[in-house]
């Protein structure tokens, strides 16, 4: 009976004890999320598929008190990319980091930033198909790494022409003229709206010797945006060669 008193007496201590020392770990040991904001932007929000997509990750301290920032290696940041939900680059792909702990102070309000570069590009080294990128940036802090928030990015074609500018009135039918042949490759032509609201509709698809005619016809008040994109007849519907963008507005 004395035994089991005593063991009794001991476990109370130790539960009363368990406590404070998780509370003092977790404080030592992690960074509460909601204490920073992780951002990433893309220097262009287009740019030509095979070139180089640059990005600035940045970290900021939300709060009023400095935030110790541990690293247990020597990467800091780190930034991936997607095309749908697959992951296509990860800019730590290949290197290493030495094991070199170390803590970084960030004052109230403070930020760090780092820019970070993809080569748009597949593994053979050829553009990547035109077509919207998410890119996400990482601030690699231990424990768990934090992550930024998504931005998206559009791989165009090689071949981009200024935007042109058509005024119309309400049902009144207009013609836009496009190249039917790339040498003597004939051209397959997609329309993809980036504004339309259903303002305006295709009326008409009609070829002659040298040009595609696209007869458009304006339905609704108001101003519509859209690309159309130039592919070979044979060539994969993921890689156009050539893209025009128009603005129509409607009176």
């Amino acid at each position: 009976m004395k035994y089991q008193h005593l063991l009794t007496v001991i476990l109370v201590l130790l539960i009363a004890q368990c406590p404070l020392h998780a509370k003092d770990y977790r404080q030592w040991e992690f960074v509460n999320p909601a204490d920073l904001k992780i951002t990433i932007t893309p220097e262009k929000l287009e740019l030509i598929s095979g070139t180089i997509a640059t990005f600035t990750i940045t970290i900021r301290n939300r709060t009023n008190h400095t935030v110790n920032i541990h690293y247990p290696t020597g990467q800091q940041w780190d930034l991936a990319t997607y095309h749908g939900r697959t992951q296509i680059f990860r800019w730590s792909q290949g290197y290493e980091w030495a094991d070199a702990p170390h803590t970084i102070p960030l004052k109230r309000g403070e930020t760090r930033s780092e820019q970070l570069s993809w080569l748009t590009v597949d593994r053979n080294g050829e553009p990547l198909p035109h077509g919207i990128y998410r890119a996400q940036g990482m601030v690699m802090i231990a424990p768990r790494h934090l992550v930024s928030n998504d931005c998206k990015i559009r791989l165009l074609p090689p071949e981009i022409k200024p935007q042109l500018l058509i005024e119309t009135r309400l049902n009144q039918f207009f013609d836009i003229e496009l190249p039917r042949y790339s040498g003597k490759r004939e051209l397959d032509w997609q329309i993809d709206y980036v504004y339309n609201d259903n303002r305006i509709a295709v009326h008409s698809v009609n070829r002659t010797a040298d040009k595609t005619i696209f007869t458009m016809h304006p339905m609704r008040v108001g101003h519509v945006e859209f690309h159309l994109y130039a592919y070979h007849d044979t060539q994969d519907a993921t890689r156009s060669i050539e893209r025009r963008s128009f603005r129509v507005e409607v009176r």
